[in-house]
């Protein structure tokens, strides 16, 4: 264990840096940079930067084991500053901060031309252009951690911009001559040793960071032939290597994947997101536990490869899962049949099973129930090939038809809530009444402009075609039939049933909800006949008895909900999964 500065570990003339792939890439945010700054205000004279754990590679290099996003931090924030301070001395202004000293030590060796620090592999060019040359500035972030590296940089330029040059050289000096500690050793196995103990001590880590140093602890403390643990830890090293790199290109946060994959294979279903004590205790059953460690961590990269591919696949019921908000529910079993290396086919069938029932969990409502359901269905689907998939459907729906318990999803419980007249601001209203539509575009009728879920909902709201406020308080004078409070009207519409069943909802735009408004129907069904509009609202006048003389009343909606009634029972129809 040494003490010594930032200026001393960068030694100009013998030290490079780098990430090793198996480590996280880049990570720190606004939050993060916000606190570096404000410590450099409120310093005095004395900053002082943690621990740092190094493992000694050829050429003069050090493998960061430990503190890299501080260190990357602090070069980005000296290459900003050198920036800063380069434009004022070349305005004129005094700058007593020798410019290339901070390029010479933190930057790039003036006489070797080489780079004294370097990111993970697949930031690196990015990190050179952004702030070691500075060349392209355009070019354009492909993961998130080069998002973060540009914003780390951008926020430096903009706060050193708006300071006094006697501050930023103060602050110069202060991480320049920061303490530190640092621990240099010279093979993995010490450094696995020491990175676990170090990071098991309180730190406010991921769940990810938590399992890699107790792996590689265990790899250590494991391995009766001694000559194996380097090569040991070389294949975990390669293993996370895999995962940082996905981590980078998913928008998923990395401990949900995690706690995805341990209801995948740990047999608890979704009981249980304590997965660092059952992967202990699960360890502490195993009598080959490298083996096991091995083949967790290979499973932990496959699990966001399947993320990655679930994220970026066009299959239309992947995409109608992600607008269904249900990807949580649903990813232990594609990570889990994604493991059995199952045929596409076998794969979307699954897909369209998942869609399925989480639509009629959804609209009955009660998420207790959806998640409670489907880990029953987790714990019993055989996901270990493909016949078995096949096999395990078969038997859900089989239960789904004949089984009372599994009744929450059958045909008659999906249609009690579709058949009721108080539909609307249902959870699934909205995706209902899209599905709809994509169901009159595939019978024959024109495809609009608009026809994915996101086009769609970004800007349609919810339109009452009889409005539950009629103008003048008048519905009969303005197209509408009757409105009445009682329970089985004699005549015309039942306030609350029949204006809030399906049979009365649409899909519309919120600019044009808002032009009609409750005006007289007359008035709403010319609007709805226009081009480029969505073809449930061109059908509203199939519904019109008298065309000439058209009212919107009972009669027609009760038309159109029969009509929507059988297209929810083709679309969800069980037969087609």
């Amino acid at each position: 264990m040494e003490s010594l500065t930032i200026q001393k570990l960068f030694d100009a003339k013998n030290r490079q840096f780098e990430i090793p792939a198996y480590q996280r890439s880049y990570s720190w945010g606004e939050t993060q940079i916000k606190q570096f700054i404000d410590d450099l205000r409120n310093a005095s004279s004395q900053y002082y930067l943690g621990h740092f754990l190094f493992e000694s590679s050829s050429d003069n290099t050090l493998l960061i084991i430990d503190g890299q996003q501080r260190l990357t931090t602090c070069v980005i924030f000296f290459s900003s500053l050198r920036n800063e301070l380069s434009s004022r001395e070349q305005n004129g202004e005094n700058v007593s901060i020798d410019l290339d000293d901070i390029a010479d030590y933190y930057i790039r060796d003036i006489r070797k031309g080489t780079q004294k620090f370097k990111t993970v592999e697949y930031d690196n060019n990015f990190f050179v252009n952004e702030v070691i040359d500075r060349t392209d500035r355009s070019q354009y972030p492909a993961t998130r951690s080069q998002e973060k590296i540009r914003k780390a940089k951008e926020m430096f330029e903009g706060v050193l911009e708006q300071t006094e040059t006697l501050e930023i050289e103060r602050w110069y000096n202060l991480v320049e001559n920061a303490t530190i500690t640092q621990y240099i050793v010279s093979n993995k196995a010490e450094a696995a040793q020491i990175f676990a103990f170090q990071n098991d001590r309180g730190k406010a880590l991921s769940k990810l960071e938590i399992l890699k140093s107790y792996f590689m602890l265990q790899i250590y403390l494991s391995s009766a032939d001694k000559d194996l643990i380097n090569e040991n830890i070389k294949y975990l090293e390669n293993e996370f290597s895999m995962i940082y790199q996905r981590i980078v290109t998913v928008d998923e946060k990395e401990d949900d994947v995690i706690n995805y994959y341990w209801r995948a294979v740990s047999g608890k279903g979704f009981g249980s997101d304590e997965i660092i004590e059952g992967v202990k205790s699960a360890l502490y059953e195993q009598d080959n536990k490298i083996e096991w460690i091995k083949n967790f961590v290979s499973g932990i990269a496959s699990a966001f490869e399947t993320i990655y591919k679930v994220k970026n696949s066009t299959y239309r019921y992947i995409r109608d899962l992600f607008y269904l908000n249900n990807m949580a529910l649903s990813y232990p079993f594609f990570i889990k049949a994604d493991r059995a290396n199952v045929t596409e086919e076998t794969f979307n069938r699954l897909t369209r099973f998942l869609e399925n029932i989480t639509f009629r969990s959804l609209i009955r409502g009660g998420r207790a129930g959806v998640e409670a359901r489907l880990d029953c269905v987790l714990r019993n689907m055989d996901l270990t090939d493909d016949a078995k998939i096949d096999e395990s459907i078969d038997w859900m729906i089989d239960r789904i038809r004949t089984d009372w318990w599994w009744g929450y999803w059958s045909d008659n419980e999906m249609m009690r809530i579709v058949n009721s007249g108080w539909f609307y601001q249902n959870r699934v209203d909205n995706y209902l009444l899209w599905k709809y539509e994509m169901y009159l575009c595939n019978d024959n009728h024109p495809i609009p402009h608009k026809v994915t879920f996101d086009e769609l909902i970004r800007n349609e709201s919810i339109e009452h075609i009889a409005p539950q406020t009629p103008t003048n308080g008048n519905p009969i004078a303005n197209g509408y039939g009757v409105y009445e409070d009682k329970e089985t009207p004699e005549n015309g519409i039942a306030s609350g049933e029949w204006l809030n069943c399906v049979g009365n909802l649409m899909l519309i735009s919120q600019s044009h909800n808002s032009s009609i408004g409750n005006k007289p129907f007359t008035e709403k069904l010319a609007s709805y006949g226009k081009d480029n509009l969505l073809n449930q609202q061109k059908e509203i006048v199939d519904f019109v008895e008298n065309k000439n003389n058209p009212v919107w009343d009972k009669t027609a909606i009760e038309k159109r909900h029969e009509k929507i009634k059988k297209a929810v029972k083709d679309i969800w129809d069980l037969n087609e999964i």
